[in-house]
């Protein structure tokens, strides 16, 4: 009974409100009334979320008091109490606009609701906010990602790039935009792996893309996000993840108008220690990245030092045996050979006489890389002939034969480069698309393999040489078997192979041993212009 009576109390304290018009200031107690029904029974929550946020504009010396009251109702042990409640919270910004922000901060902290319909009326009622003030909306949405929440983090980024970046050029204008960039910038200072692929998706949802002036914007926010100013430890895991995917992000946006020259120049001055990093498969991501970037490398400043470092890289990577190659040809890594020889040659255009000038030099890289022919000529001969011995409905859609086929793409690939390198002076005209990028068709292999097509060899001098300076027939290696093309399977387990599709490995590790950074999401390019 007594519920029914406070039921009929709050209807006369509305009429009261509702009929004193001009003089509703006057009418504080009955507003007081109201706010105290928060403490009452269910159906007295319900009508005083109405009520509070129907009437708040009136009672600015209450405001403070109404927003606590109202806030009580979003954390009520009922769900529909507070459902209710997290819908009406945007009422109170409809007329009294100096709140919004404050009401975009709370419903942000709301999004972490475990229950599907609440989170739904949480993200509806930011939604509305945006209708009123879209800059205010997203200032709050903002303040809660320097939250140490991580849910709170994550489902306001998500609620940004799901949901706001979709209401439209009405709602999100250039300067709704420009803000979204600036707190964007603010908050990668202080981020997770994940978290950040997050907010660099958004900022592609921005104006941003569309041009070489903004895609610089990017470029420069992802370098400086790397730290490229910083030394390179390889030892420590954090920074290895933070170099690996910013670089990855940034790898799309290079263009003829977009430079790749700072990260080239720091990757080029790492390479003498690259080695030092414990997970191998980033060691090629490295080199991989590099060769994807070298097309577009601006003027360097010291070409000769920048091309020296590819160039030592190349001998600390290719041993030699003295005696019995076929001990050592299975350790080399003809991956990170052609993408170290392709950055090479990129990047030889710039100091064409660095070999030529130094005969001594000359020679030693000359005998490395007649080493790598002779190992990737047999490679080939060998693929080729197992191939021919198979018809033609065992080469279709065979995954094996499908691998030999990219690892003859591989192969063709380093021995072009070899073959410009060696002459004197070396050319770098060849323009080859590296065996991880080749977009062949099987069917423009499969005319390679049965045409048999030979490779001319390489020679030096214009005389087919052996290793050891000798005129005698070349003592080619016999590789076992797969040796090569097991190198091309998804075995993740092998320290030779790396997986293409996944190009940054997880680690935990924090960035700037602020939070935890995970980068084993794989690469995730969907978002980006190509």
């Amino acid at each position: 009974m007594e519920a029914e009576d406070n039921i009929q109390k709050m209807y006369k304290y509305f009429g009261i409100l509702a009929d004193a018009k001009e003089n509703i200031a006057e009418k504080e107690p009955e507003y007081l009334e109201i706010l105290s029904a928060v403490k009452g029974s269910t159906k007295e929550k319900r009508l005083a979320s109405q009520f509070i946020t129907r009437f708040f504009k009136h009672f600015p010396n209450l405001a403070a008091q109404a927003l606590e009251a109202q806030l009580d109702l979003c954390e009520d042990e009922d769900i529909c109490i507070r459902k209710q409640a997290i819908k009406d919270l945007p009422v109170l910004c409809k007329e009294s606009k100096e709140y919004l922000t404050k009401i975009a901060d709370i419903l942000a902290q709301l999004l972490q609701a475990d229950d599907p319909q609440e989170l739904l009326t949480a993200q509806n009622s930011l939604l509305s906010l945006f209708k009123i003030d879209a800059k205010g909306a997203l200032t709050g949405i903002f303040s809660q990602m320097q939250s140490n929440e991580e849910i709170v983090r994550e489902r306001s980024m998500k609620f940004i790039l799901n949901k706001v970046m979709a209401l439209g050029k009405e709602i999100i204008k250039k300067d709704v935009e420009d803000l979204i960039i600036g707190e964007c910038k603010k908050v990668m200072q202080n981020i997770t792996c994940e978290e950040f692929e997050t907010l660099m998706t958004i900022l592609s949802s921005t104006h941003l893309i569309n041009t070489p002036d903004g895609q610089k914007e990017l470029v420069e926010l992802l370098a400086s996000t790397a730290e490229l100013d910083q030394f390179f430890n390889p030892k420590d895991v954090d920074q290895v993840n933070r170099f690996i995917t910013c670089l990855d992000f940034a790898i799309p946006f290079f263009s003829v108008h977009v430079e790749s020259t700072q990260f080239i120049v720091y990757i080029c001055e790492l390479l003498n220690r690259y080695t030092l990093i414990n997970d191998v498969d980033k060691q090629f991501i490295i080199l991989k990245s590099l060769a994807e970037s070298v097309p577009f490398c601006g003027k360097l400043m010291n070409p000769e030092t920048v091309v020296g470092q590819v160039y030592q890289a190349i001998l600390d990577l290719v041993t030699v045996p003295e005696n019995d190659a076929s001990k050592k040809v299975e350790d080399m890594d003809l991956h990170r050979v052609e993408a170290l020889l392709y950055t090479f040659h990129k990047l030889g255009r710039q100091c064409p006489e660095f070999l030529s000038r130094d005969p001594e030099r000359q020679k030693e890289f000359k005998k490395k890389l007649l080493y790598v022919g002779t190992c990737t000529q047999t490679f080939v001969k060998i693929v080729r002939q197992d191939l021919k011995e198979k018809g033609e409905e065992d080469v279709k859609n065979n995954p094996v034969i499908e691998k030999k086929l990219e690892g003859l793409r591989l192969a063709c690939n380093i021995n072009t480069l070899i073959k410009e390198l060696f002459n004197i002076p070396p050319r770098f005209k060849a323009t080859i698309t590296l065996s991880w990028l080749s977009s062949a068709t099987k069917s423009k292999l499969a005319q390679i393999v049965q045409e048999g097509k030979k490779h001319e060899p390489i020679v030096v001098d214009g005389k087919s040489k052996r290793i050891d300076g000798s005129n005698n027939s070349q003592q080619l290696y016999q590789p076992p078997k797969d040796k090569f093309s097991a190198k091309f399977s998804n075995n993740t387990n092998s320290n030779t192979n790396t997986t293409y599709t996944n190009r940054r490995g997880g680690s935990g590790a924090g960035w700037n041993n602020k939070r935890s950074f995970d980068s084993s999401n794989g690469n995730r390019r969907g978002w980006r212009p190509y």
